[in-house]
């Protein structure tokens, strides 16, 4: 819960827009990611657009080896539903880009993908599609390739059954997260040296962490983690210092991600003064 008593809501969107970055951080310099992009004048959005600069460079992991120039993705996160029509939905995005260029055929239909992005497997979906005739195929471990449904490109990409170690960042952001792929991933961040490869590391750590409390509390037990941990979070914990902002230091540790004695140290207050605050804002801690 937040400081008005109302239960705090995971940003997964957030923690998926630094995944993504991460999981196509090799190809930065071949790619462009845009997020939430306007399709038309009023408020139609879609998720994220990635866009190759060079079509002849092939991202070699699950998620973007079937990309073509243009890719349109569609993350839900795991409270979100996946049916039928929220699949149209997303074509639908994908016919909208089509049709927005500056000239006739600017953006060609054949140079379009659609990926959409969960953690389970869409069973009712998939049951529906196969029941219309439309051929849904594993193409390899948690990626499923739409036939028939439209000319465009079509796949999903369950990150349950993705095994591709380029996708942790993305993988880690459920709930009951492997502890292994979590292990992983941090040892991972902590190698990270650019500061938005560290700003994309934050937003999955702060989703995977609240949707896996207990996991990270384990961790917090292991001194290489909890020191892999300390690493990745220090510039948030600075600011939060430099700034006074307890709230910041009050989520941190009800996250797990800092110890009370510390963020009480940092916030110039008493430890029980501390967690009182904590008390406040999370009543149920």
């Amino acid at each position: 819960m937040n400081n008005n008593g109302e239960v705090s809501q995971i940003d997964w969107h957030s923690g998926f827009a630094g995944g993504l970055s991460l999981s196509l951080r090799r190809y930065y310099s071949e790619i462009q990611i845009e997020r939430e992009l306007p399709l038309t004048k009023e408020p139609l959005k879609m998720d994220f657009l990635v866009v190759k600069k060079n079509e002849g460079v092939v991202i070699d992991n699950a998620l973007g080896r079937g990309f073509l120039k243009y890719n349109i993705i569609e993350y839900k996160n795991p409270d979100d539903e996946l049916n039928i029509d929220v699949a149209w939905k997303v074509i639908g995005y994908a016919a909208i880009y089509k049709s927005s260029g500056r000239r006739v055929n600017e953006i060609p239909s054949e140079d379009i993908t659609v990926t959409i992005v969960r953690t389970r497997k869409p069973v009712k979906l998939f049951k529906y599609l196969r029941k219309q005739q439309i051929d849904v195929i594993c193409e390899r471990d948690g990626v499923y390739r739409i036939d028939g449904l439209v000319s465009i490109p079509c796949r999903v990409i369950v990150l349950r059954e993705v095994k591709d170690k380029q996708l942790l960042a993305l993988k880690v952001m459920e709930r009951n997260a492997d502890e292994n792929d979590i292990r992983e991933f941090l040892e991972e961040a902590k190698m990270y040296n650019l500061p938005g490869d560290k700003h994309d590391a934050d937003a999955v750590i702060q989703v995977s962490s609240r949707a896996n409390i207990e996991t990270y509390e384990r961790l917090k037990g292991d001194e290489r983690m909890c020191e892999a941990l300390r690493e990745l979070m220090a510039d948030d914990i600075k600011e939060a210092e430099l700034r006074g902002e307890k709230t910041i230091l009050i989520d941190l540790v009800h996250d797990g991600l800092l110890d009370a004695k510390e963020a009480a140290k940092r916030a110039n207050m008493s430890l029980k003064e501390f967690n009182k605050k904590l008390k406040d804002a999370y009543p149920s801690k």
